[in-house]
């Protein structure tokens, strides 16, 4: 009986060696996948990792961007804001403008249309040439910008005296 046990055991252990062996095999296969599960894993932790830098980045490109975009936004609205005072400020220049003119033309109308004959033949008598030259010159150098123009700029030395010759 013994020999039998003897004999069973020896195949028992055989058939145990070859489970171990099968287990083993099979532990080993498994820690190959778990490592390179693990490989792959850490290499998408690294992308993930790479993408968030890259997304932090252009985060902080969108930030200062937006930030430029605000700041840009508040010197326009200051310029609009600006432009409408500049724009109220000519309209009432150009209503007291108009006002002017209108008050001017009335006037003048009033000259024209006098009971004094001689007022009357003096509004509508045209101005000479000579006159409205003048009138024009006067305008053109009244203006701001004409008057660094040779033409408008005056003597520098205006209290000198006639010299005998023009006498």
């Amino acid at each position: 009986m013994w020999n039998k046990i003897i004999n069973a055991t020896g195949s028992l252990h055989l058939y145990l060696i070859a489970a171990l062996i099968i287990v083993i095999t099979l532990l080993g296969l498994s820690l190959t996948a778990v490592k390179a599960d693990l490989a792959l894993k850490n290499s998408q932790i690294e992308t993930a990792a790479v993408n968030q830098r890259m997304l932090q980045d252009y985060l902080t490109v969108v930030t200062d961007e937006l930030q430029a975009q605000a700041k840009e936004r508040d010197r326009l609205a200051k310029d609009y804001a600006f432009a409408l005072a500049l724009n109220e400020k000519a309209a009432k220049a150009k209503a007291e403008i108009d006002r002017q003119l209108a008050d001017q033309r009335e006037a003048i109308k009033k000259l024209r249309t006098s009971a004094n004959e001689q007022t009357r033949s003096w509004a509508n008598t045209a101005v000479p040439d000579d006159v409205k030259r003048l009138l024009k010159h006067a305008a053109y150098c009244a203006h701001r910008s004409h008057q660094a123009d040779p033409i408008c700029v005056t003597a520098a030395i205006i209290n000198e005296p006639v010299p005998a010759s023009r006498m």
